[in-house]
């Protein structure tokens, strides 16, 4: 991805915690709105889940998803196409929890109900207007981007780490 489009990218991430996480099941989108813990200098996006989630099972079934986030003020979006993966790695659940989140998690961190999903995006798309990020036709097209050459993988080429 250009270095531009991804500063922009991890900008509108980190100022915007919350966005709409789609996932697919039976040929059917699902999407939701969820909260990230984490978004590493790639664009890799963490949240936080249950293991019992209906996210976490379709993903188990289906990794490729996307994920978008609105920073309305400045008029501008983004969306990561992405392959969403389970990990259960203790040490890095610990790393990645936000107080927050104990009223969902109860037993914390190092708990069985939390689990994370990594989303390694492998394209994005964004449009800003307050950056005059909007190619031609204007508005109408958004800027996007491969990321790091990455392609999406079906779910039986890697396997999820819980």
């Amino acid at each position: 991805m250009s270095g531009e489009l991804l500063d922009v990218a991890l900008e509108l991430l980190r100022a915007n915690p919350y966005g709409f996480l789609t996932t697919v099941d039976d040929g059917q989108p699902h999407t939701r709105l969820v909260q990230h813990v984490g978004v590493d200098a790639d664009g890799t996006v963490w949240i936080g889940t249950s293991p019992a989630s209906r996210k976490a099972t379709e993903i188990s079934r289906h990794r490729m998803v996307s994920y978008a986030v609105e920073d309305r003020a400045a008029f501008a979006y983004l969306c990561l196409h992405a392959d969403a993966e389970l990990v259960g790695d203790r040490t890095e659940r610990v790393a990645r929890w936000q107080d927050g989140l104990k009223a969902f998690f109860p037993d914390g961190p190092a708990g069985n109900d939390f689990v994370l999903i990594r989303l390694r995006p492998h394209r994005v798309e964004l449009m800003d207007f307050s950056r005059k990020i909007h190619p031609d036709p204007y508005g109408l097209v958004p800027a996007a981007a491969e990321v790091n050459g990455r392609r999406p993988r079906p779910a039986s080429a890697h396997g999820g780490g819980r």
